[in-house]
């Protein structure tokens, strides 16, 4: 079953870009921390998938990023 977009699934995706970008990383290096390709990064930082908060919480242990920066009040400034 194919997902709506939602605000919630584009800013989060925005903000993944957004880190991902910071930290020089590719799409590529983030799928592989994941176990997925580089399109299924792609589609979560473009807001059509949902990632995970198991995901989530992996690549921000995994890249020194803060959780906390996913927080629904702060990506809606």
């Amino acid at each position: 079953m194919k997902q709506a977009k939602n605000e919630y699934n584009n800013k989060i995706g925005e903000h993944l870009r957004v880190l991902r970008k910071k930290s020089k990383l590719t799409q590529s290096n983030l799928g592989d921390q994941l176990n997925v390709s580089f399109q299924q990064i792609q589609k979560f930082e473009n807001g059509t998938n949902r990632i995970f908060a198991h995901q989530l919480l992996q690549l921000c242990e995994l890249n020194g990023w803060n959780i906390i920066e996913f927080k629904a009040s702060e990506l809606f400034v």
